[in-house]
């Protein structure tokens, strides 16, 4: 069983004491969050990308791809511009630390209300765009699933299928357990063949990302089917550290956590 933890919830803390951190509690796999401040304020230094190379293989790593204040189906035409270009430089980092995978998020519309046929045409330009230069990179990008929110592409089990059979080979999913919440029987239903990398978490009072073992909703089948349908990608832990109950943690609370959690995962099989 891979787990692995999201550097988003070690996100104050520079890139080498995250590496250090993960190793002294002798995790192997890591998915990699880019708009950490730290890597971000220092991703155009050559020298800082290419000293933290020799860390970043010591681990087997995914990225995920830049998302904050980005939407590929937003009407501003520069949004969408940067999120193509931000996605195109995740790959060419993807190849350079050596991930194999790329988990996106599909777009949105950018008021509360469903999508229409004008972001869904956005969303696929953009994946026309991104798929074929990752294909020609050998790096598999994965769709992840979303919350459920009105204006949301990429929410409802049906749809995401739709999405993934659309683009069939080239395009794959990542899991996300709690954002799945009650829809996670149709999810396996529907999209098990396409998994290929997970977000895990807890709900609680309807809401993601809590420690895992204290989650109102039983997930520990949904591992089990997924690792028994012959599932060998990373169970990577997304844990929200607001969801923690305390305004300041201290490092050593969230290392507590943080194998607490990883004990209760892999206590599930």
């Amino acid at each position: 069983m891979r787990i692995g933890v999201s550097t988003l919830f070690f996100w104050d803390y520079p890139m080498i004491e995250i590496f250090d951190i993960l190793r002294d509690i002798g995790l192997k796999c890591i998915e990699f969050f880019p708009e950490n401040p730290d890597f971000w304020d220092n991703r155009f230094d050559l020298d800082y990308i290419a000293d933290l190379k020799k860390e970043f293989l010591k681990f087997d790593v995914a990225l995920h791809n830049p998302h904050i204040e980005l939407n590929p189906s937003s009407i501003n035409p520069y949004i969408r511009e940067a999120i193509l270009k931000e996605t195109l430089w995740s790959i060419e980092l993807a190849k350079f630390y050596r991930c194999e995978l790329i988990t996106i998020h599909p777009g949105r519309r950018p008021t509360s209300r469903a999508p229409t046929d004008e972001e869904f045409e956005a969303f696929f330009k953009y994946l026309d765009k991104i798929l074929e230069t990752a294909t020609n990179k050998n790096i598999t990008i994965c769709l992840e699933n979303m919350p459920e929110r009105i204006n949301r592409i990429g929410w409802n089990p049906k749809e995401v299928e739709w999405i993934l059979k659309k683009y069939e080979p080239l395009l794959s999913m990542t899991l996300d357990f709690a954002h799945a919440k009650h829809y996670i029987d149709e999810f396996f239903e529907r999209t098990l063949e396409y998994i290929k990398h997970t977000h895990i978490s807890g709900v609680v009072n309807k809401k993601d990302h809590f420690p895992l073992r204290k989650s109102e909703i039983d997930f520990s089948k949904h591992v089990r089917t997924l690792i028994d349908s012959g599932y060998r990608g990373m169970f990577n832990l997304e844990i929200d550290d607001r969801r923690l109950g305390k305004k300041e943690i201290t490092k050593e609370e969230k290392i507590d956590e943080l194998i607490k959690d990883v004990e209760f995962l892999e206590n599930m099989i």
